[in-house]
């Protein structure tokens, strides 16, 4: 068999991977399910404390959630949670509560089959792209690559690749993980291995003390599309980056290949395996340790911090505008840094997100010579190049000079008239009285 469909077959089959974290219990879309019985919940109370034993990365905190969990049911904790769904949110709470692992949690599957499609892991991964949200090229050629979860199956390989291959051409890269709560760990071995070189390199040491392995992975050889080990990287993060997103995070930036951008990731450093507990609850047991294989840090609690902390909602243009003034400096014609430094001065203007008060902004509104308009939505104004056209929102940058990409606009009064001048980025500059109030306007 060949790698690639090796690597595809891994993928799809995988039990054990850095896995998802989810906000509560993830229940499936069952069929509506009987009341649990106080006799029911106590047996997966006691198998689920079964499976902590046997399999959780450390014996004595598994001990401590055993007895957690057991605790509570003499409490009379559950006494209340005859739905299915309410039981698994009570004991994910009480599961996470000893050491905030957020892999660890309790799920009603109630022998359904969840989701649209079946059942068939394939066809929902293609349902979701695999993950593959959004991928774009932003001004001043950046490319940008939302991922919002590691979705490993059959076709993996092909829609990461041609995701890639639409971003081969770009000077720059963003890939955002701020909405990825995680999925397979191999799938994201792939997607950070093309950002890598040719040679394997160490990324992470997983460590099992069910089954005692302890090995070294490496980056993937193999990747199905264009390799980019020198491009200017940034990857977005948030709170709500986790698992095998904080892995693509992890180790992209311990390899000195990333400029991470965002907030702290959530900690969820484990690798977990579904276990059947009873009554069609399937319980979410961490089972290993990883680590980087140099320093042997781990992300599990404390998350992966970033290189620019930024609020999680400023991180795409915080990274924009670095990537333009990255690739600004690799630039070797004076038309193309001045194209560059204008895109980063428009965005870094947005980020101040300064806004002046309507009535400064009303009195440059108004149809201009030529018929643009400059028009007053939502607090700010828009430029219009003529009427029915698609209207640039103008970015303020002071003074009554505005930015739209690269071009500037500013606005004066001429006796009593407004004029509007606009300044292309070759320099070139025209000026334009104003000819009419919007009132008047046709």
């Amino acid at each position: 068999m060949s790698a690639r469909r090796s690597a595809l077959r891994s993928l799809a089959g995988a039990l054990i991977a850095v896995g998802a974290v989810l906000p509560g219990p993830a229940c499936a879309q069952a069929p509506a399910a009987t009341p649990l019985s106080a006799a029911a919940r106590a047996e997966v109370i006691d198998a689920l404390a079964g499976q902590l034993a046997r399999l959780y990365v450390d014996a004595d905190t598994a001990r401590l959630i055993a007895d957690r969990l057991r605790g509570r049911l003499r409490a009379g904790a559950y006494d209340t949670a005859a739905a299915p769904a309410r039981f698994a949110e009570l004991v994910t709470t009480d599961l996470r509560s000893v050491n905030g692992d957020l892999h660890l949690g309790l799920q009603f599957r109630g022998g359904a089959t969840p989701g649209p499609s079946g059942g068939d892991p394939s066809a929902q991964a293609r349902a979701r792209n695999f993950g593959l949200e959004r991928v774009e090229i932003l001004p001043g050629n950046v490319g940008y690559l939302e991922v919002t979860g590691f979705i490993g199956a059959p076709g993996v390989e092909e829609a990461l690749g041609d995701a890639m291959r639409f971003l081969s051409r770009t000077d720059a890269l963003i890939v955002d993980v701020r909405r990825n709560g995680g999925g397979s760990g191999q799938m994201s071995h792939l997607a950070f291995s093309h950002f890598l070189g040719e040679t394997p390199v160490p990324t992470i040491r997983v460590v099992e003390r069910g089954t005692g392995r302890d090995e070294v992975s490496r980056s993937v050889a193999r990747v199905p599309g264009p390799r980019r080990p020198d491009v200017p990287l940034y990857v977005l993060t948030s709170q709500g980056t986790a698992s095998a997103a904080e892995e693509f995070t992890f180790v992209l930036r311990n390899r000195k290949r990333a400029t991470i951008v965002g907030d702290r990731t959530a900690g969820a450093g484990h690798m977990v395996r579904g276990v059947p507990v009873g009554h069609g609850f399937v319980g979410s047991v961490s089972i290993t340790r990883v680590s980087d294989p140099e320093s042997g840090l781990e992300w599990e609690r404390v998350g992966v911090q970033p290189d620019v902390r930024v609020p999680a909602e400023r991180a795409l243009d915080v990274a924009h505008a670095a990537a333009l003034r990255t690739i600004a400096q690799r630039a070797t014609d004076d038309e193309r840094r001045t194209f560059l430094a204008r895109m980063a001065e428009t965005v870094e203007a947005r980020l101040k997100d300064v806004r002046p008060d309507a009535a400064s902004l009303a009195r440059w509104t108004g149809v201009y010579d030529g018929g643009r308009r400059v028009e007053l939505v939502d607090g700010r104004l828009v430029y219009r190049a003529r009427p029915g056209v698609m209207g640039d929102v103008l970015v303020p940058l002071g003074d009554d000079r505005f930015a739209a990409g690269t071009t500037r606009f500013a606005f004066a009064r001429e006796g009593s008239a407004p004029r509007l001048t606009i300044e292309r980025v070759d320099g070139s500059r025209l000026s334009y009285p104003r000819t009419a109030s919007l009132a008047a306007a046709p």
